[in-house]
């Protein structure tokens, strides 16, 4: 008698199995609806489609006419005048790069190149971030329509490039009349098609400005619906209050708030991603418009600056250099250099590792700690004079101090700065709050890179040429944090509707075609600490408003970026 209570679930156990296989199978096998008409300057066939919104993929052609999208459908291969037999990979929106820094790549007179964005697949860069920007975004725009691009490029306002404008390296508060100035630079470069202002509250001369300074330039840059994006204060022990600060200033100002890079550095801050992340989360939930970047990596890179107090460059590098001439002075710096130090769990220099130093190519690659131990082991020797000569005159060199081995290392960070300074690469982070911080939805990705130029000297970060594929390929396929499609998502969608970029960041009719086409299956990043300038695997094609800028892995040299505007892509 308990035959037909078995056959019934044998009946539902069918039913159920084959909804599932046809479920399965309309969604490998669904085409929309349309049979494409017409003729298309390119047709990218057979692919499988992540169209930037976080829904599930599907299958079908893309037809592209002038620049964009203009049919998802059935595409008549002979009516393509270029035809990508895409089968066996997925095709994206490209990829929108939230946090660069081009500005010293940017010529008027020459074409704007940017081989490691487009290996990546990245088709729209944003750049002037951490207060750093041209001054002329208009002139900006029209060299990059009159030179041409490889990627598109949209940038914002940096706030220590408009206050180096108006105040020099001032540490005092604006007047009412410098105030007004500031304002009316940012306000022209809003209006000439900024996305917002910058700032970059760690470096000079932004870390003099005080709260009230920020909410003014950030209101002024509200008023035309752009974005306050801010490198915060502190990302060590002082972070929770720096946070608390940028929500203040999107309090105050109304204007919606980006942080950049968001991590936690230093072993006393490891571990506490989760309760910074619930900072942002009660600012949202009182109404603050927040969002957040971030690269994947535990290793940050910046200037051998940030390693002094920032009082020390008020006056700019000369007035530095001359400080450190005075004993008094220069164990003042040293002192507070070495509390900072101690306040952030280090014990001591070995974190921060040298990538780039022009006057003495022999140190690349060494942490201060091997610096120092190398400054004593050659005891003061010929070898040692290139970066150990200090500013007390012509070849002399100063003695080095054997009882302190933290001594030792930071005197030879002050050495290096004296001579114009390193570029660095800090191992400061944890894995446990990389993970933690990219799990949240609303973050979003940046390399935080320059243009990476092939022989370049130096051992810059791998960001520069592994930042996407490493999500795509070690974090989604390898350790399934999240899906390749919630990845796409906030690569493609997620930055275009953050930022303002329209017609961007979506495989949709009518859509620029920026688009890339990889193999999920092989994408990953092959640069490394010390191989920085390997590319990526698995990017197979990366479109740039129709344009092949990537054709079977092979950069072709095509030059169809253009200037992005908050809310247009067009140069006026």
């Amino acid at each position: 008698m308990h035959y037909p209570k078995q056959g019934n679930l044998l009946v539902l156990s069918f039913l159920l199995l084959s909804a599932i296989v046809i479920t399965f199978f309309l969604i490998q096998t669904r085409m929309p609806p349309v049979t494409c008409q017409g003729e298309f300057d390119t047709a990218v066939v057979g692919a499988e489609i992540i169209d930037g919104l976080g829904g599930m993929p599907f299958w079908a052609d893309v037809g592209i006419r002038t620049g964009r999208i203009a049919c998802i459908g059935s595409v008549d291969r002979a009516k393509a005048g270029y035809l990508i037999d895409a089968t066996g990979l997925t095709l994206t929106p490209g990829f929108i790069d939230v946090h660069t820094h081009v500005e010293r790549n940017l010529s008027d007179t020459s074409p704007f190149l940017a081989p490691n964005f487009v290996r990546q697949g990245v088709t729209t860069i944003i750049t002037g971030n951490c207060g750093r920007s041209v001054l002329d975004i208009r002139k900006l725009f029209r060299s990059l329509v009159y030179n041409g691009a490889e990627v598109n490029v949209a940038t914002l306002i940096g706030h220590n490039t408009l206050r180096l404008q108006v105040m020099n390296q001032s540490s005092r508060p604006p007047s009412p009349a410098q105030l007004i100035e500031m304002n009316a630079i940012v306000t022209q470069a809003m209006r000439d098609g900024a996305l917002g202002v910058s700032t970059g509250l760690d470096y000079i001369p932004g870390t003099f400005a005080d709260t009230d300074e920020l909410v003014e330039l950030a209101t002024a840059a509200g008023e035309f619906n752009g974005l306050y994006v801010s490198h915060i204060r502190d990302e060590g022990v002082q972070e929770e209050a720096a946070i608390r600060e940028a929500v203040s200033i999107g309090e105050r100002s109304g204007t919606p708030v980006h942080i950049s890079h968001f991590k936690v550095q230093g072993p006393n801050q490891w571990g506490s991603s989760r309760h910074q992340l619930d900072l942002i989360n009660s600012a949202r939930d009182r109404g603050v418009h927040i969002s957040l970047d971030q690269y994947p990596y535990t290793a940050s890179s910046t200037g051998i600056a940030v390693l002094l107090p920032s009082w020390v460059s008020e006056g700019g590098f000369n007035a530095a250099k001359h400080r450190l001439t005075d004993p008094a002075t220069r164990k003042r710096i040293l002192n507070e250099m070495l509390i900072h130090l101690d306040s952030l769990g280090w014990k001591d220099y070995s974190f921060a590792r040298v990538a780039y130093y022009k006057p003495d190519q022999s140190i690349v690659g060494l942490s201060i700690a091997e610096i120092a131990d190398k400054r004593a082991r050659v005891n003061f020797g010929k070898s040692a004079k290139v970066f150990a000569k200090t500013v007390f005159g012509s070849g002399s060199i100063r003695p080095i101090d054997s009882d302190s081995i933290l001594q030792r290392q930071a005197e030879a960070i002050l050495d290096i700065y004296a001579h114009g300074g390193a570029q660095m690469v800090f191992f400061d982070m944890a894995e446990d709050d990389i993970e933690m911080i990219m799990k949240a939805p609303e973050v979003m990705f940046g390399s935080d890179s320059g243009v990476r130029e092939e022989q370049l000297n130096g051992l810059p970060h791998p960001r520069g040429l592994g930042t996407f594929p490493k999500i795509l390929g070690h974090y989604v396929r390898e350790k399934r944090l999240f899906t390749l499609e919630e990845a796409i998502r906030r690569m493609t969608s997620l930055p275009a509707k953050t930022f303002g970029l329209e017609d961007r960041g979506q495989i949709q009719e009518g859509y620029s075609a920026d688009l890339v086409i990889f193999d999920r299956k092989q994408i990953l990043d092959l640069a490394t600490y010390e191989q920085p300038y390997n590319v990526p695997a698995g990017v197979r094609y990366v479109l740039v408003n129709g344009s092949m800028a990537l054709s079977q892995g092979v950069l072709t040299g095509s030059l169809h970026g253009v200037p992005i505007r908050r809310g247009t892509s067009q140069d006026k």
